[in-house]
């Protein structure tokens, strides 16, 4: 009897924790979803043109995928704490983008985005205004958006979201690997398409 108690709380927790697993995969494709359409819809307002923003293809930016992740596995045991969230998030975020410019900019040769002429901008990859919407956006995740995330992935049955997860994971990593040598560019996107060019005929020859 004890046995089959046993089992069953490992059955359980089994369970719980592929659970857990595919509810960061949803978290990941959403956020990163969600900033393709604050991209888009940040572009189509300010110059009235839609462009399909970011390095990937595919409707989804990696930088916020990982962004909202990371602030869910790293800050949601600093609930208590907001103004933690807060500067956390905003620290963390901005590193991030960052580093994820300076990866672009000298081993794809292009610049994605520039806040050379904003305020305290570090290397037009960071300012203060895009650091500040980072910890606003922790706060947004770790209190609103994901427990409302959460609740509605918990709606689908564990196979079906084996099955979703699949999917999208599989045509991610098709979309990673095919713009890792044809990054999504052109105007509105990205800046330096010269260079581009020229670098691209060099590595050819």
């Amino acid at each position: 009897m004890n046995q089959k108690k046993h089992n069953h709380k490992i059955t359980d927790h089994n369970t719980e924790l592929e659970n857990r697993i595919l509810n960061y995969i949803l978290l990941f494709m959403t956020c990163a979803f969600l900033g393709w359409i604050w991209e888009v819809m940040l572009h189509l307002i300010q110059h009235g043109q839609f462009v399909n923003r970011g390095v990937l293809h595919g409707p989804w930016l990696p930088i916020y995928g990982f962004g909202g992740l990371g602030i869910v596995l790293l800050l949601e045991r600093f609930k208590k704490h907001p103004l933690l969230v807060f500067i956390a998030g905003a620290i963390g975020c901005g590193l991030m983008e960052y580093l994820t410019g300076w990866y672009l900019e000298t081993f794809k040769h292009l610049k994605w985005w520039d806040y050379g002429d904003a305020f305290l901008s570090i290397n037009g990859r960071i300012c203060f205004l895009s650091v500040t919407c980072f910890g606003l956006c922790a706060l947004a995740i770790i209190y609103y958006l994901y427990p409302l995330l959460t609740r509605v992935y918990n709606y689908l049955k564990l196979r079906p979201k084996k099955i979703l997860c699949f999917a999208l994971t599989l045509f991610f990593l098709a979309d990673f690997v095919y713009s890792s040598d044809c990054p999504n560019i052109g105007e509105g996107i990205t800046d330096n398409l010269s260079y581009y060019s020229n670098y691209k005929s060099e590595e050819i020859t």
